[in-house]
């Protein structure tokens, strides 16, 4: 097993102040029906920035205002920047950029904050209350901004949500996005939820993370990242209470997954997905013997999964009682999950465990 954090030399943390909040990024369609199996790690990237854009301009997105997802009443949503640095692992070339001997991690966090939940988020607002943290990986040749109506809401009902732009496979990073690199997106997970969790980031969001297990979250090379550090022992990172894996797939990088006493699984995956197709999906659920469901979208693509208007309100909804109720143990966000998982577009097809 990787152990994240026995490193000599510490994580280098920046924090990035917004100044401005831009208009909405256009949305990537290529988020990675990868078919690698082996590690591509070491073959790209540098040109990894230590900044990123603000979030995109909220009055412009469609947010869902009405879930009460978690064991407590929606709130406000505050989101924050900063940049972890990695200063063990390297990063390989991507495009014409050389690599680098570390890998810069910008990464976008939304959490709980006062005030009443709403289209707007606060930019760099104070934190209340003490939160399970989740991160979430992002697809290929896509980034934070793509999914940030998806995870502005899973935040307002109680989470501490932390993505990464990855180096190699994020749109927000120059030149050409490079598949292949899910074994050390893996890892950047691991390091992110380790250095989090041990309050290696300054206060006020450490302060706002709570103790206990952490959910990890993905879309498409994003949902093979967080399977990849919930269930391969190579990558996997023991902090780890449940992983919800979106448009996903089998691909084990070389590894075997789904051993004994891991954690439980969740999979939506779209029946009109046009790069993993459904089967994908029933095919984790059959060969995870530990709690897992399968949850189709009917109707929608496989972006459409994590950013389609009628998937987002019910996805954001499903998950976030399945965190609640795997790393909060809520009663009442377990029983509002046979209702969440039948509310259209969704629909339960598999539940064992």
């Amino acid at each position: 097993m990787v152990v994240m954090r026995a490193r000599h030399s510490p994580p280098v943390v920046l924090i990035v102040k917004s100044l401005a909040v831009v208009a909405v990024a256009t949305i990537a369609v290529a988020c990675g029906g990868s078919t690698s199996t082996e590690s591509t790690a070491g073959q790209a990237d540098s040109g990894a920035r230590t900044t990123i854009a603000p979030s995109p301009a909220v009055s412009s997105l469609s947010v869902p205002t009405s879930i009460t997802a978690s064991s407590i009443d929606p709130i406000g949503v505050g989101v924050m920047h900063l940049t972890l640095t990695d200063p063990g692992r390297r990063t390989g070339a991507r495009g014409g950029q050389p690599g680098t001997d570390s890998r810069v991690l910008p990464i976008t966090i939304w959490y709980p904050s006062g005030g009443e939940q709403g289209d707007a988020e606060s930019i760099d607002a104070a934190p209340v209350g003490q939160w399970p943290l989740i991160v979430f990986a992002h697809g290929f040749d896509a980034s934070a901004a793509t999914y940030a109506p998806l995870l502005r809401a899973i935040a307002a009902a109680g989470f501490v949500v932390a993505v990464p732009e990855f180096p190699l496979s994020s749109n927000t990073v120059a030149g050409a996005a490079v598949e292949g690199d899910e074994p050390e997106q893996a890892n950047d997970l691991g390091f992110i939820i380790d250095t989090l969790m041990q309050g290696d980031v300054p206060d006020p969001i450490t302060a706002s993370i709570e103790s206990g297990p952490v959910g990890v979250m993905g879309h498409s090379d994003g949902a093979q990242t967080a399977l990849l550090t919930g269930f391969a022992p190579r990558y996997r990172n023991d902090r780890i209470g449940v992983v919800v894996a979106v448009s996903g797939r089998y691909s084990t990088f070389g590894g075997q997954w789904f051993d004994a006493d891991r954690p439980a699984l969740l999979v939506v995956q779209a029946t009109d997905d046009e790069l993993n197709p459904f089967r994908y999906g029933e095919e984790l659920v059959r060969l995870n013997s530990g709690p897992a469901s399968l949850v189709a979208v009917d109707g929608v693509t496989h972006l459409g999964a994590v950013t389609d208007p009628r998937a987002i309100g019910p996805v954001a909804a499903l998950v976030a009682d399945t965190f609640a109720w795997r790393l909060r143990g809520s009663t009442a966000a377990h029983d509002r999950l046979a209702s969440d998982a039948m509310v259209a577009p969704l629909r339960l097809v598999a539940s064992h465990g």
